[in-house]
């Protein structure tokens, strides 16, 4: 056994764990950035416990696993892939030797879901669970299950930072908690200046200056700079390079689409300082010796799911306040740092505190297919560590649903069965199938390994390149789908062995395109595996079959146009998009593989890409059921008219509309009031003198019941605006109708004495030459209004209505007319508040009589 290293701090609580886990086999642990956690609790379980078994430990990222387990086989003096190796999608480097196991969540959740018995494990290490991935939460509840019916000996450790451990704990109790301290050199953080509103220079250049600032202030070792993704990562590198500052450092980028070795040259030390810009891939793990300054952006790309709409978005968002104490750790590893953090401290204190679970604010669908493969149904009594939202939910139900997964009980089908051996997301599982049936599962095999990695291939804007792109790619690409134009971009760069710069001439990323082709292998093996058939062949319309497979994965991203020669479209459960300048399709109905909310030009929009042609006789050879043909009236918000029209659906979106003539009078007249009420349109005269009769009669109806008259609530008004719409069909017909005449008939004829007698519109007083209106409230109140003197002499008793039983509120006003008192008691204002408010204002206006 090699020796333990006796610096690290988390061997302080070492005994503790150990304890913690032969009493309850769960520990909780707390430690923070610096403390060691990541490496070396999995061989502190190895060589000091009692755990036969492997022990699997839980990495949130592909890279950290990656990065991790060669860490601890180094430390360990073993090959990669004997006692310490890593399991991530498409990537198995283990064996039956393997005692440490580094994997990321689907891996490990897949293996729970198959085998919950976790059959050769004996230990389960969750790694950062404070980020609280989906997969996490999900492993640890499935883990805990374990626990509870035949697994007592299998053991828990979860491993937090930021997290609250309070809530961890209570989850997973009994359980023993742990808490270790961090090794940290103590760092020193800058803001940058003042809040930094729109005018600030984007966040590569001020980064710049940050790192040039630094190195004015001597402050030695390597750098570290935060940046959302690899675009402004790029551009920050571009940035530094050309200033003079950077001069002897080697400049490194560090993202997850990066190849091994150029990931391992980010985090490796060497002779040279580095600078290493990075996503978030940095913040937790991922050990960078020699890291003394940290230049912190503030931001990180988030994928959202909208369930409402179906529509993914990936946003850049500011960090949440943990996630930046995290990135400033990385400064104090081994001296004093110092942390540039590029926004204000005010701003740091409006930030939220933690970050959002994924659970809230991610797709669900391939996690509602993988739990019913495993029997389980009803995702409202699964035990959550935080429950997801059930908008979400139905969202997921219902693109299972769409793909035949699941059926109208959201039962699993056998489709659905199948579909969940693939570790892919539900759509391009179903992609594969039906790719089978039709046989071109070899090339739609390469389109869904391009749509899992980064794009490799873009319209570029260099109109040198752009030329290249068309002749060699474009020109040849068949143009029903964009697919296709990025299988013609694979073949150029698998033509030149891809070569980076043949490829990079053609903005093609040599790298990704390799990538996908790896990826496309494991991918046919895992159909062959599924008894698919893998066998190549040339069919005279493979590309029409392929643009099924792509219709039958995203029929519910069926995309119609709003007009020919627009971008601008309908979709499939009641959305709308816009179509990517760069598409090569042109049919006015298409699917979109791609459906994304992103931020342009200041403006959040949502596009729709990598579009292929649908016909519709596609649709109507495999969705027969889903079409339907009805009549329909329906308010034409464009014409501000109602119209009745024949229309056939896919689903609910309509594909064809043909004009039946005039509408039913009673049905126009309901949906001309809807939008009158809504506010969308405007009856000229439904004016003030209206809403006061309304309001007189409510009056009567409230303080008066004995009168029998109706009030006239909110379905009140919408009858009567029926009414008035009656044999219209547009806003044209409506705009200047009369009002008051039909809002009176609301009431019988013999019941307008008792609106005239008891809720006078007007009332006269002695010393005013035209009668005073009154003013019926909503709330039942009537205020009558004027000046001060002109209540000189009128007692109290006369001021009543609705028979006597109400006393008017009297607004008295100030010679200004503005209102100076207000009393149901006249008798007692002139007898009290009077002398207060004779005092203010007698002054003011000396020549107005003043009693």
């Amino acid at each position: 056994m090699p020796p333990i290293p006796p610096t690290l701090p988390i061997y302080d609580v070492a005994d503790d764990l150990l304890t913690g886990l032969a009493e309850t086999g769960r520990v909780v642990l707390s430690a923070p950035t610096g403390s060691g956690k990541s490496t070396q609790i999995p061989q502190i379980l190895l060589d000091r416990s009692k755990i036969e078994g492997e022990i699997v430990v839980l990495q949130p990222r592909r890279l950290a696993a990656r990065l991790l387990a060669k860490r601890v086989a180094v430390e360990r003096g073993v090959p990669l892939g004997g006692e310490v190796g890593y399991q991530i999608r498409f990537e198995n480097v283990v064996s039956a030797q393997t005692r440490i196991r580094f994997v990321t969540e689907a891996i490990l959740l897949r293996q729970l879901l198959d085998d919950p018995m976790l059959k050769g494990v004996g230990a389960v290490v969750f790694d950062e669970f404070h980020e609280r991935h989906l997969t996490s939460d999900l492993s640890l509840a499935c883990a805990l299950q374990v626990l509870g019916e035949a697994r007592a000996d299998l053991k828990l450790v979860v491993m937090s930072a930021t997290l609250d451990i309070d809530i961890l704990e209570d989850f997973l109790a009994p359980c023993h908690r742990v808490e270790a301290a961090g090794r940290m050199y103590p760092v020193e953080i800058r803001y940058a200046g003042a809040a930094l509103g729109r005018q600030a220079g984007p966040v590569w250049e001020r980064a710049a200056g940050a790192f040039k600032k630094s190195v004015a202030s001597k402050v030695s070792g390597d750098v570290l700079i935060f940046m959302p993704g690899a675009f402004e990562i790029r551009k920050t590198i571009e940035c530094i390079e050309n200033l003079p500052e950077s001069h002897g450092y080697e400049v490194l980028p560090l993202h997850g689409e990066l190849s091994p070795d150029a990931q391992d040259r980010a985090v490796s030390s060497g002779g040279r300082p580095k600078i290493i810009v990075s996503t978030n891939v940095a913040e937790t793990s991922i050990t960078i010796e020699g890291v003394r300054v940290v230049i912190d952006g503030g931001l990180a790309r988030i994928a959202r799911y909208d369930a409402r709409r179906g529509i993914n978005s990936i946003l850049v968002e500011p960090i949440s306040r943990a996630a930046a104490e995290q990135r400033t750790g990385r400064a104090g590893r081994t001296g004093p740092g110092v942390c540039v953090r590029l926004w204000s401290e005010a701003e740091h204190l409006a930030r939220s505190e933690r970050d959002e679970a994924e659970v809230k604010r991610v797709d669900l669908s391939e996690t509602v297919l993988m739990l019913a493969a495993a029997g389980i149904q009803d995702l409202k009594c699964f035990p959550w560590f935080e429950a997801p939202d059930s908008d979400v939910l139905e969202r997921a139900y219902l693109l299972l649903r769409d793909l035949g997964a699941l059926n109208s009980d959201n039962l699993i089908t056998d489709l659905g069965d199948k579909m969940a051996g693939f570790p892919l997301h539900p759509r391009y599982a179903r992609l594969l199938i039906e790719a089978d049936r039709l046989g071109v599962l070899p090339d739609v095999a390469l389109i869904a390994a391009l749509s899992q990695g980064r794009h490799f291939y873009r319209t570029a804007r260099d109109a040198h390149i752009r030329r290249e792109q068309l002749r060699q790619v474009e020109d040849h690409a068949d143009s029903r789908s964009d697919f296709f134009v990025h299988l013609r971009a694979w073949e150029v760069a698998h033509a030149a062995k891809f070569n980076p710069n043949t490829c990079g001439a053609l903005g093609i990323h040599a790298g990704a395109a390799r990538q996908a082709s790896a990826v496309a292998q494991q991918i046919l093996k895992l159909a062959g595996k599924a008894g698919l058939d893998v066998r190549s062949g040339v069919l005279p319309d493979f590309e029409e079959r392929i643009c099924k497979c792509l219709l039958v994965a995203f029929s519910d991203h069926l995309a119609i146009r709003n007009d020919r020669g627009t971008r601008r479209c309908r979709m499939v459960h009641g959305r709308s998009g816009e179509l990517r300048r760069e598409s090569v399709v042109e049919s006015e109905l298409f699917v979109a593989a791609e459906i994304e909310e992103r931020e342009l030009r200041g403006e959040v929009t949502v596009l729709l890409g990598l579009a292929t042609v649908v016909e519709p006789r596609w649709l109507d050879e495999l969705f027969d059921a889903d079409f339907s043909e009805a009549q329909l009236t329906r308010y034409d918000e464009s014409a501000r008219r109602v119209v009745c029209r024949q229309e056939r659906r896919f689903r609910d979106l309509v594909l064809k509309s043909n004009d039946r003539g005039e509408p039913n009078c009673d049905e126009a007249a309901a949906l001309l009031a809807a939008e009158v009420v809504a506010g969308k349109l405007n009856l000229k005269k439904w004016d003030s003198v209206v809403e006061n009769w309304i309001q007189r009669v409510n009056f009567v109806a409230r303080h008066c019941p004995e009168t029998e008259v109706a009030s006239i609530d909110d379905e009140a008004r919408q009858l009567l605006i029926e009414q008035i719409c009656h044999g219209a069909f547009s806003y044209k017909d409506i705009k200047d109708r009369p009002v008051l005449d039909t809002v009176k008939e609301w009431i019988r004829p013999e019941q307008l004495y008792y609106i005239d007698s008891y809720a006078p519109a007007e009332m006269s007083l002695p010393r005013r030459n035209r009668p005073a209106r009154i003013r019926y409230e909503a709330d039942g109140r009537a205020i009558i209004a004027s000046k001060l003197q002109d209540f000189y002499d009128v007692p109290s008793s006369q001021l009543r209505v609705a028979n006597g039983r109400v006393s008017l509120l009297v607004e008295l006003l100030a010679p200004n007319q503005r209102p100076a008192h207000l009393t149901d008691d006249l008798d007692g204002f002139w007898s009290g508040a009077y002398q207060h408010v004779r005092k203010e204002l007698a002054g003011r206006y000396p020549k107005h009589e003043w009693r």
